[in-house]
């Protein structure tokens, strides 16, 4: 028997709708924050394949 993987459908978009751009943090924190949140977050979440990926 084989597996079919079922896709995520995603519908487009409505282009008529302009999002706005704001922190993803708060409004009190700024971008350096918000990339040292992400490389901790990052690192934990994904320390073994990150630990595997530096070998080679």
């Amino acid at each position: 028997m084989r597996y079919t993987e079922k896709r995520l459908y995603i519908p487009p978009r409505d282009k008529h709708i302009e999002v706005k751009a704001k922190p993803a943090i708060g409004h009190d924190c700024c971008h350096d924050d918000q990339v040292k949140n992400g490389f901790i977050l990052g690192f934990a979440r994904y320390k073994k394949a990150m630990m595997d990926l530096s070998k080679y």
